[in-house]
């Protein structure tokens, strides 16, 4: 049964951007791109793939603003971290021809170095605080990237500020711990965001700019499902055109699976063991929460089509966003919409997919990121026993 009828494949809109459908591909880090540092033709060509499996919305895994060293002595400048070649992204989605939109992911992760000294359970020294220079320094990278993705053609950007990168650190009152203008109140830990976004906008106008944020850490003291809404209307006050709602910071990784409710295994917010539809879409009631002007994402366990279009026709949700089951299927879009074969998707959620994008087993330089469980049995087998044992091995005692 064709479902052409449905909400989820009618037309939305996220700032200025007309979106086919209500599907999106959430960004999947790609960790060939970042050590190359180039656009290969396996890049591209799943890109190419992607955009004509009938997704109505493409958002490419991270690009890094920064380098840690950039927060040394000298000029912070985005062309230091320049992908080769980026251009030609953007440019292979919009000829496949099927009006597929493309935004570039932003991020900042930074080893060792965030808003606050705290403790992590992967490190023996505190966190060590970021000076106000730091943070201009990283406000400026952002603005400058968010320039070029626009001259490189996407149709937006997107900043990563969940899972514990440094952005979702700021936002968060678990790691952010400051006590100038950019820690304590709501307001003031949205102020990074918002410097970003007010000078951004400056120079690139309304071109779209999403964010991907925690709507909770599974952190005691960090952002939860009661303080979650106030955080989201921060966001959107400071002129955000989309929200994604995620959650978990690796540093949750550490408590127990009784204590967190799903499995500890990289990444936390990609839960394994989700077959039952119950244990599936587990960030809707955290979106279910708001109320918000601006369009609400969902990302996380989302499985079942016929689950999706509830969700969709519910109101809360506006867009459903898919990660490890287009790694799966790319054309997945395509046979719900047409109606072949189950109306679940068949990745089953295990996960070995991360080992690829962490371990590289077997190749001297990263590969392309892909669904191991389908392809190789052996290294699903290998990927399953890595993540049954991270924890033990990375948490320090």
């Amino acid at each position: 049964m064709q479902r052409n009828d449905y909400t989820l494949f009618s037309e939305g809109k996220i700032g200025d951007l007309t979106i086919s459908n209500r599907l999106v591909r959430s960004a999947t880090w790609d960790p060939s791109i970042i050590h190359s540092r180039q656009m290969s033709g396996e890049v591209l060509d799943l890109y190419r793939e992607l955009a004509l499996g009938g997704v109505g919305l493409i958002i490419t895994g991270g690009f890094p603003v920064l380098e840690q060293e950039m927060l040394g002595e000298g000029t912070c400048a985005y062309d230091d971290v320049a992908i080769e070649g980026l251009g030609r992204l953007a440019e292979v989605v919009h000829r496949a021809g099927t009006s597929c939109p493309v935004v570039a992911q932003l991020e900042v992760s930074l080893l060792g170095a965030g808003p606050s000294a705290i403790p992590s359970p992967y490190m023996e020294e505190l966190i060590r605080p970021l000076s106000r220079e730091e943070i201009c320094k990283t406000i400026d990278c952002f603005v400058q990237a968010i320039v070029r993705m626009q001259e490189h053609g996407f149709d937006g950007v997107q900043l990563h500020a969940a899972h514990g990168g440094l952005l979702s650190c700021f936002l968060s009152p678990y790691t952010n711990r400051r006590d100038d203008g950019y820690g304590g109140s709501v307001a003031n830990r949205v102020q990074i965001v918002a410097e970003i976004v007010s000078r951004a906008r400056e120079r690139v106008g309304r071109f779209p700019i999403l964010i991907k944020m925690n709507a909770t850490d599974y952190l005691e003291g960090g952002v939860e499902i009661d303080t979650f809404p106030e955080l989201a209307r921060e966001i959107e006050r400071v002129g955000i055109d989309a929200i994604e709602v995620s959650g978990g910071m690796w540093d949750c990784l550490a408590r127990p699976e009784e204590a967190l409710g799903f499995r500890p295994v990289p990444a936390p917010e990609s839960h394994t063991r989700i077959h039952s539809p119950a244990k599936q879409s587990y960030f809707l009631r955290y979106a279910e929460r708001l109320d918000l002007d601006v369009p609400v994402i969902l990302v996380g366990g989302n499985r079942e089509v016929e689950r999706l279009e509830e969700i969709v026709r519910q109101g809360a949700v506006d867009f459903i966003a898919l990660c490890r089951p287009l790694l799966s299927e790319p054309d997945l879009p395509n046979r719900w919409r047409e109606g072949r074969g189950a109306s679940t998707t068949d990745c089953i959620s295990c996960n070995s997919c991360i080992h690829d994008m962490y371990v590289h087993p077997g190749r001297s330089e990263p590969g392309l990121v892909t669904c191991i469980y389908k392809q190789d049995k052996e290294r699903h087998r290998v990927a399953q026993e890595w993540l049954a044992s991270w924890v033990e091995k990375n948490v320090l005692e």
